[in-house]
């Protein structure tokens, strides 16, 4: 997965959608901790988020935080793309129709370029604590491959 291209699409797209906004926008592919499932990685991903992003850092085990992954199709991760590149009155004055579409596909041909078949999963959870406004989150995975693309809104 070409994780520096995509990360500094998403950066512009972040930046683009936080810009004339009181809202900080947080787009982000990140590579999940090696662990034996799914599951365990994106537990093991919110227990060092506590640890290390919140402020006070805090213990707050994976199980306090209600994850769950549910197998999604690209549908869903077109529309999630589509929803949060265009997310603030600032985007949303950019021209509908082939304009956002060719900038989602381009973001998602750049997701393509790895060799393999990612599968795709939404994920859910209810964290113990205040994550963000809003989010959205996808995980990729392809044996022990796993990455999490990470949208949210916060104040």
């Amino acid at each position: 997965m070409s994780v520096l291209r995509c990360q500094g699409f998403l950066e512009a797209l972040a930046l683009l959608n936080s810009e004339a906004s009181d809202l900080c926008a947080s787009y982000e592919l990140q590579r999940l901790p090696a662990a034996p499932d799914l599951t365990t990685a994106l537990g093991l991903r919110v227990e060092d988020y506590a640890l290390n992003v919140i402020v006070p850092a805090r213990d707050l085990p994976a199980a306090l935080w209600h994850i769950a992954a549910v197998p999604c199709g690209r549908a869903h991760l077109e529309q999630v793309c589509q929803r949060w590149f265009f997310s603030s009155d600032h985007m949303q004055a950019a021209p509908a129709g082939r304009f956002r579409a060719h900038l989602v596909a381009a973001f998602l041909a750049s997701l393509d370029e790895v060799p393999g078949d990612f599968s795709l999963h939404a994920v859910t959870m209810m964290p113990p604590m205040w994550y963000a406004i809003h989010w959205d989150e996808i995980a990729f995975e392809l044996g022990d491959e796993r990455y999490l693309l990470h949208f949210s809104h916060s104040d």
